[in-house]
């Protein structure tokens, strides 16, 4: 046996009770007693945090924890609590967190509870591991990761908690240049109103994945307030700057994420619980995504079709269920991606504000890009700091600056997009800006106060 295939046990016990014949249910101990009676005839005694000592055969190895020590791929661990310990399968690992499927871990009781796959568990009472005798064992004290990195650390700012139900996922492109860890550096001790531009509970790419909201609570990343309320959000880094073989990369650890979230809430990857930030509001996210696996980029070529949204959606759902049914599974590389050019141009990029469309009433014009846009003077006051934006009215643009509490702006333009209404006016430097200053409807109107005063 090698030690995948001693994962591929674990993952195909998921949910399953195993109580290796004794009578206080599916306890941790009797998840291992089990596989390693079933594949090397070894029953362990006691209670979790008694395996680390049991007399094993020749060729099973017992590990001690050491600073530097990785556990691998099929290892046993063994935590001690000062009671009676917990054990587990490791399924991956780096030097600060290790995920694995163990019993009795959600909604541990006496009675025992269904092997889960577990994320990131932490080193604290971790004592050691079992290295059943695989094929492809490693001797000894091991270093090397099997884990991205991983960044448990929330912004500064507390969301509300959510009330009611999660209904399912939403997977966002970031619309800019930047690693998941300069988001982390970018957006953990950023002020309130860079939150209310946007923020996910998730920024992932191939290397580091940062959970910047707890999925209880709620996130604002679709500028819908059912959307933010239901709905977990991930985000997708470089998707301006990655190529195309990188991005999906990281899509695809975005992917195992959600679906691991998925799998812990019961959501099943269908089009109802995975969705898209633009079938919330018009916007152009998931404009890199769509680019590669749909060849539509709502940048240059407007708003998707709802069969353009569909078959965007189709995909999503067919990665996502993948890791769904393995959590295991390492990240890997789609062989069926363009290798086409997917990021627009800066030019492209000032094609949504120049593209006029056509009357609707009161004044607004539609564009192809479902943009709704008129001219009109004016002055703002900000009441609260705002960022703003180039190249035209989305939160996932560049941030241009800032509006500070107490400023003032004329403009001449009005949008609304992305969920929000937007000013816009030229700066000194000849560069055209856009800001948002309130929640829209989508339809031209603002929902609720605007965030300054108008004269």
């Amino acid at each position: 046996m090698k030690k995948q295939e001693a994962v591929n046990w674990a993952v195909k016990n998921i949910g399953k009770s195993l109580t290796a014949g004794q009578s206080n249910g599916a306890q941790c101990a009797t998840f291992i007693i089990e596989f390693l009676k079933a594949h090397f005839d070894v029953h362990p005694t006691g209670n979790a945090v008694d395996f680390i000592d049991y007399k094993y055969p020749e060729g099973f190895q017992v590990i001690k924890n050491t600073k530097k020590f990785i556990p691998q791929k099929g290892d046993v661990f063994v935590l001690d609590d000062g009671s009676y310990g917990h054990t587990g399968m490791i399924t991956n690992a780096n030097q600060y967190l290790f995920d694995s499927i163990d019993q009795n871990w959600y909604n541990a009781s006496n009675n025992g509870s269904p092997a889960a796959f577990i994320q990131d568990h932490v080193y604290d009472d971790f004592v050691g591991v079992i290295r059943p005798p695989y094929k492809d064992a490693e001797k000894g004290v091991t270093t090397e990761s099997t884990k991205i990195e991983t960044i448990n650390h929330s912004i500064n700012y507390t969301m509300n908690e959510r009330v009611g139900s999660i209904d399912g996922v939403v997977i966002h492109n970031t619309a800019d240049s930047i690693s998941a860890k300069e988001q982390y550096n970018r957006l953990s001790n950023a002020s309130v109103a860079r939150y209310e531009g946007g923020v996910a509970h998730y920024y992932g790419d191939r290397k580091t994945m940062w959970r910047a909201i707890d999925t209880f609570r709620i996130a604002w990343h679709v500028a819908d307030n059912y959307g933010n309320g239901h709905y977990l959000g991930y985000e997708v880094c470089e998707s301006m700057s990655a190529n195309n073989k990188d991005f999906v990369k990281n899509e695809q650890t975005i992917f195992k994420q959600a679906a691991i979230d998925m799998l812990y809430y019961g959501l099943k990857p269908n089009r109802k619980t995975v969705k898209l930030h633009n079938q919330f509001v018009a916007t152009a996210c998931p404009h890199r995504s769509m680019a590669l696996h749909v060849d539509f980029d709502p940048i240059i070529s407007g708003a998707p079709s709802t069969a353009k949204q569909h078959e965007m959606q189709d995909y999503f759902i067919k990665e996502i269920t993948k890791y769904y049914k393995n959590p295991t599974l390492d990240v890997g590389v789609p062989d069926n991606f363009t290798d086409g050019v997917t990021i627009p141009t800066d030019e492209q990029k000032k094609n949504p504000v120049k593209d006029k469309g056509e009357k609707v009433g009161n004044k607004w014009r539609r564009n192809q890009h479902n943009i709704l846009w008129k001219p009109e003077k004016g002055t703002f006051t900000a009441n609260s700091n705002i960022y703003t934006r180039y190249n035209g009215p989305w939160t996932g643009w560049g941030i241009a600056g800032m509006l500070y509490a107490g400023q003032s702006v004329n403009y001449n333009e009005i949008y609304d997009f992305d969920g929000y209404i937007w000013i816009a006016w030229t700066v000194d430097s000849g560069a055209r800006v856009y800001m948002p200053i309130g929640d829209s409807n989508g339809n031209g109107s603002r929902i609720g106060d605007a965030w300054g005063t108008f004269s």
